[in-house]
């Protein structure tokens, strides 16, 4: 496939990725005007199924007639997850691909896998929005991530491209270890939407994120539909908490995705099988919940809890 595509055009092709036996499902959407190359990424987690379907949705919907360069989706970058059911890692070496960007070319499959989409598509484009949701054990609020720490032109470009897709909460990072953190490395404003999760995707879910994205593409004039776009105002989260299960346990979350926090609240329970109380996890900051382990069964060292914190 040449991921230029032709003009006025719509390609789709499964794409070898180099020194793997793995292929990548893609759809390349050529306008008839030369301007950017967007790049829309999904199902780099296997189980995160609301962007795959999105990017499904959007690769059926978008018009070339109405695009100004060129919209690149891979619909699946763990392609072979995702038809396996896998743990949301490469079934072949068993890494996390969000994990292991830049990537090498001769390292693993997950690691070959995420040099080929760094050298392929990421280096070739202007912008990259990466699909994400809560996977098969988590539940979420809709919210963003975008790259801090980098240049910090491409880097205000990133948070720039969050501010157009409809959440009430934008967290900075500073790793630079996923798809979506690493692009600005190479120059190429980024960010990733999180909405949806549990490993099951539902129609609002899908169009509310697929509006996101198309919100996102006229904003950077790649959509030129005739409909404006519109800018919304996150919170923008710059200090995040990632809390791990302190044991092996039943977690009984106490809030809902969302709610608001204060320093002390409790966040929730970890029980052994009897039911007998473990932990007690509670809140160190003031905040909002961004998402949370819905399992009952949950692993020491595990994330059960993330929330973002908020001084009023």
């Amino acid at each position: 496939m040449n991921r230029n595509g032709l003009p006025n055009s719509k390609q789709q092709s499964f794409v070898p990725v180099d020194g793997t036996e793995l292929t990548l499902p893609v759809t390349v959407v050529s306008g008839g005007a030369p301007g950017k190359t967007a790049l829309v990424t999904a199902g780099v987690h296997s189980r995160e199924y609301v962007g795959v379907e999105t990017a499904r949705r959007l690769a059926a919907a978008l018009d070339p007639a109405h695009v100004r360069g060129t919209v690149v989706l891979v619909h699946a970058c763990n392609y072979a997850g995702f038809r396996l059911h896998s743990n949301d890692v490469l079934p072949q070496d068993g890494k996390n691909l969000n994990h292991c960007f830049p990537g090498d070319p001769s390292g693993s499959a997950a690691e070959r896998l995420a040099d080929f989409l760094c050298r392929e598509f990421l280096s070739r484009s202007d912008l990259a929005v990466d699909l994400h949701s809560g996977g098969y054990n988590e539940t979420l609020t809709p919210h963003g991530y975008y790259q801090a720490a980098l240049d910090p032109a491409v880097c205000g470009a990133s948070r720039e491209l969050g501010c157009f897709a409809d959440h009430a909460y934008l967290v900075q990072v500073t790793a630079t270890r996923g798809l979506f953190s690493y692009a600005p490395a190479l120059g190429v404003p980024a960010v990733l939407l999180e909405r949806g999760g549990c490993g099951l995707w539902r129609e609002d879910e899908v169009r509310a994120m697929a509006a996101d994205v198309q919100n996102i593409l006229r904003h950077a004039g790649v959509l030129c539909d005739g409909v404006p776009p519109v800018r919304y105002a996150p919170r923008v989260i710059q200090t995040a908490y990632y809390v791990p299960a302190p044991s092996d346990g039943c977690w009984y979350p106490a809030l809902r995705p969302g709610a608001r926090i204060a320093r002390g609240d409790v966040l929730g329970e970890l029980r052994d099988i009897f039911g007998a109380p473990l932990h007690t996890l509670r809140a160190e900051i003031n905040g909002v919940l961004l998402y949370q382990a819905a399992s009952l069964s949950v692993r020491a060292g595990a994330t059960i809890a993330a929330y973002g914190e908020i001084e009023d």
